[in-house]
């Protein structure tokens, strides 16, 4: 928080990244709802997941739009200084997707033709029929990407590999590329797909460089993808204020999730301060029917969603998701145990306490807020 003159709103400094999910603070902040809250909410624009944790880290930014699995990962300490975090609310649900280069889904196709008829999930199937094809010719391994390593975009694709039998950390290469970069590295042959949020992927089919294969939900549905987050000091030294920036949030959300609504809220993003792309591009998304290749589009019910279906509740059943996936993939130096990969892992007293710490899932309900 800056210091302020009498008169003057209390100012909040909230981060993101362009990606569609940023809505809810963008609405706040553009309609009014922070400022009828008595906030003056400033919104950065970052480049990266890294500058969002950087910048909440060492009080450049009070809270952000963050990777619902950043605020775990910082307070362990995997990525540097431990740091207690706090993530009172979600920002939504939905909006991601894995997408492959053409190339690569034509010879997902010529290899194997029925696990690409079939459900989108059960392609990786197909995908494993590459991989294999290429390691028998010697050919290079695959370069995928996901956006931060400790994203449900990473253990998703994580995931969805192992289903089909290939081992993420030898059978292909992954990479972390930044949203915004996700297209132009596509373009480049820097890698051969990725899993990474909206409007990216749609952008990617409209330039020729990616088709949409499967989104998210299909492969692992295990909740919000981002929250907002922010040190637990400064938490607890705002007090009544981030009770009123959740209420201005939820209002947003609200908004948000309204059809009559949609054509205003794409105005708002589309603007150069946010994701700077054309409304056509995001409309699919919100309308639930995202361009998988050329002109083909799927109906996907609840695509992306800012309030229905308690999409602002953080839970502890996401957190312990997110731990066991760093768990299961070596992230926090410790080989999985056998009841983990059989996914039956008991969690601990201590894991309890630190995701309830975390992820305050009673936080909007006790302010009666949703």
């Amino acid at each position: 928080m800056k210091r302020r003159r009498a008169g003057q709103l209390p100012v909040v400094r909230a981060g993101f990244i362009p990606l569609v999910d940023c809505a809810i603070l963008v609405v706040a902040k553009e309609l009014g709802f922070a400022a009828q809250q008595g906030i003056d909410l400033q919104l950065s624009r970052e480049g990266a997941w890294a500058a969002i944790r950087d910048k909440v880290a060492h009080g450049v930014l009070d809270c952000a739009h963050m990777l619902a699995g950043m605020p775990l990962a910082m307070q362990l300490g995997v990525q540097g200084s431990s740091m207690t975090m706090v993530a009172p609310m979600a920002l939504g649900q939905g909006g991601s997707a894995i997408t492959l280069a053409p190339w690569l889904v034509a010879e997902m196709e010529r290899l194997d033709a029925e696990a690409m008829q079939g459900p989108r999930a059960g392609r990786n199937r197909a995908l494993a029929q590459v991989i294999a094809a290429r390691r028998q010719q010697g050919e290079p391994q695959l370069r995928l990407a996901s956006v931060h390593p400790f994203s449900t975009h990473h253990y998703a694709l994580r995931h969805w590999l192992a289903e089909a039998g290939v081992d993420p950390d030898r059978d292909v290469d992954l990479l972390v590329v930044p949203p915004p970069r996700m297209v132009e590295s596509l373009a480049r042959a820097e890698i051969a797909g990725c899993c990474v949020g909206e409007p990216w992927n749609q952008w990617a089919v409209r330039c020729g460089v990616g088709e949409l294969v499967v989104t998210r939900q299909e492969i692992c549905p295990c909740g919000p993808e981002k929250v907002l987050g922010m040190r637990a000091d400064w938490f607890a030294q705002a007090g009544e204020l981030v009770q009123q920036l959740a209420a201005a949030l939820v209002e947003a959300a609200q908004w948000a999730d309204q059809e009559a609504n949609r054509q205003q809220l794409l105005q708002l993003l589309s603007q150069e301060s946010y994701l700077d792309t054309d409304a056509e591009i995001i409309a699919p998304v919100l309308q639930g029917e995202p361009f998988l290749q050329g002109n083909v589009t799927a109906h996907i019910a609840d695509y992306q969603i800012f309030y229905r279906q308690q999409a602002l509740l953080p839970t502890l059943k996401q957190g312990q998701w997110l731990l066991q996936q760093m768990r299961r993939w070596g992230q926090l130096n410790a080989a999985p145990s056998e009841a983990l990969v059989q996914g039956e892992e008991k969690y601990s007293k201590n894991d309890h306490e630190l995701l309830q710490a975390i992820y305050l899932t009673d936080y909007l309900p006790q302010l009666w807020l949703v």
